[in-house]
């Protein structure tokens, strides 16, 4: 009756242990799928930079040729240019703010990318293989100096 007993505790606690792995899971999947999402919104609002940069590129050699017009001037979609969804966010920026925007996005999105990679290898996915081998090997080790002693 006693091991009975026992073998239901040790089912229970196993258990338990088996529902804080599921939800440590669980978390990490939420919070990789936050961080994709994050990555992708970064990825396109670094494009979204690049892309007012290079109009911001673009528009300067014609503010110099003064032998045009601001009438005679062909809008920018009329040459196939279209701009980007949020250039309106940045237009108003000049260049060198509109690289440091970029820098900052770059930056986040390293981090972001960094912080996919790390949680990836964590100390708690190579505990208990890491304590296995410790533990096995050490015995190993300790069986093989008894068996040369006992040899010699």
């Amino acid at each position: 009756m006693t091991t009975e007993i026992s073998d239901w505790s040790d089912l229970e606690a196993e258990l338990q242990e088996t529902k804080a792995l599921l939800e440590e899971v669980e978390q990490r999947f939420l919070q990789v799928r936050r961080d994709a999402l994050l990555q992708q919104e970064l990825k396109t609002e670094r494009e979204q930079i690049r892309s007012q940069i290079d109009n911001i590129a673009d528009a300067r050699p014609q503010k110099n040729n003064s032998h045009k017009s601001k009438l005679g001037r062909i809008p920018d979609h009329k040459h196939g240019r279209v701009p980007a969804n949020n250039a309106n966010n940045y237009a108003n920026l000049s260049k060198d703010e509109l690289l440091k925007q970029l820098q900052e996005v770059g930056d986040r999105l390293e981090q972001v990318e960094a912080n996919l990679e790390s949680r990836l290898l964590s100390w708690s996915s190579f505990r208990e293989p890491f304590w296995q081998i410790v533990r096995f090997g050490g015995l190993g080790i300790i069986i093989g100096i008894v068996l040369r002693s006992c040899a010699s």
